[in-house]
């Protein structure tokens, strides 16, 4: 039996209800919809979309319920957004659910009387889309931050002098249109798991001013972050990685820069990897006790590539201090000593240079072209 024709036995009344809350049916996922007259709820695996609402659309790929249909469920006197709550509530009363996104048109629904009722308060993921943004608007999402829910920003213009502090607020943060961030508003992230940056005005400069301070911070900043970037031939890598020590190491298949905080002891995540595309920089950062993972793949921790950065920046130190030491001071052939010392160790562990940069080649890498 279908999950509609389900739900329209338990409709029918108290006693079916009864009958199909002790079926204990699975409800793996509910997609919360609220645009108005245009409202639904979705319910995932199995599929139907219930309409609280007299506007109906139909999808191709699932069954739906109108409001002709739910109408025992529903109050004739109650607003969409009433009616809607209480189909939600009926749905988690019947099944076995599990968790639930909500989607707000802010232009068609009010967020802060969404969010003030309790039963849309748990999502896991809050979807935002308009056609553009007013301030109060973001404002009233902004202030109910939770660390462990998601904000995702999917369509719409947002103001571009829009500041709120709560921004970084949420665990996962997708803002489609980001011309409104600043680098000074990428300076207070902290302790995000992913971030993901559309459309934005930062420059590469700005980026290696961010890279320079995630190396540098005493605290976590994020698991993952994606930053759009402007198309064109080929990234600055000099301006990207100006003042770093960069390693190149070959992951899962792809070519990748590799950076290190400079405080080991105080971080978690010690290393970031950072591959790029010719629109847009992906930064991940992992402990150098954990297995990397890339989808359903995983691979040795970063333990290799880490030791190497820190031979590459004891080496650019010992190279600093050389060009202030006097000609023919004993102290220069001390760190000259010291220099090629890092050099052997480097080379000892697998380290060519190419056009500059340092490249740590793994056991097959000599089939592998450098990019």
């Amino acid at each position: 039996m279908e999950i509609d024709e389900i739900v329209k036995i338990g409709i029918t009344s108290k006693y079916m209800e009864s009958i199909v809350k002790a079926c204990c049916i699975r409800i793996r996922h509910r997609l919360v919809s609220l645009d108005g007259e245009f409202s639904s709820i979705n319910l995932y695996y199995p599929r139907v979309i219930l309409f609280c609402c007299t506007k109906a659309f139909n999808h191709p790929n699932a069954p739906k319920l109108t409001k002709e249909d739910l109408k025992p469920w529903l109050s004739e006197t109650s607003t969409i957004l009433e009616n809607t709550r209480l189909l939600f509530t009926r749905i988690y009363n019947l099944f076995q659910c599990g968790p639930y996104t909500l989607i707000i048109n802010p232009s068609t629904q009010n967020a802060r009387e969404v969010l003030k009722i309790p039963e849309f308060r748990n999502f896991t993921v809050l979807f935002l889309s308009a056609q553009r943004f007013k301030k109060k608007q973001l404002d009233d999402v902004m202030e109910f931050e939770r660390d462990d829910q998601d904000l995702r920003i999917i369509k719409g213009v947002i103001p571009e002098d829009y500041y709120h502090p709560n921004l970084f607020k949420f665990t996962d943060v997708h803002y489609c249109d980001a011309r409104w961030i600043r680098l000074e508003h990428l300076l207070s992230i902290k302790n995000n798991f992913m971030i993901t940056l559309g459309m934005n005005n930062l420059t590469i400069s700005d980026i290696n001013t961010f890279l320079h301070h995630w190396m540098n911070s005493e605290y976590e900043l994020f698991k993952f972050i994606s930053i759009d970037i402007e198309k064109g031939p080929s990234i600055p890598l000099d301006v990207l990685f100006r003042g770093i020590t960069v390693l190149r190491g070959y992951r899962f298949g792809k070519w990748r820069r590799l950076i290190s905080v400079s405080s080991p002891k105080t971080r978690n995540r010690q290393i970031m990897s950072i591959v790029w595309t010719d629109s847009r920089i992906d930064m991940s950062t992992w402990s150098i006790h954990e297995r990397p993972k890339q989808g359903d793949r995983d691979d040795e921790p970063y333990v290799p590539e880490f030791k190497v950065l820190q031979l590459l920046k004891q080496r650019r130190v010992l190279n600093l201090k050389l060009k202030r030491v006097e000609e023919f001071s004993p102290e220069k052939q001390e760190l000259i000593k010291k220099i090629d010392d890092r050099n052997n160790q480097l080379q000892l562990r697998g380290v060519e240079f190419n056009n500059g940069w340092p490249v740590l080649r793994g056991v097959d890498a000599s089939v592998r072209v450098l990019a």
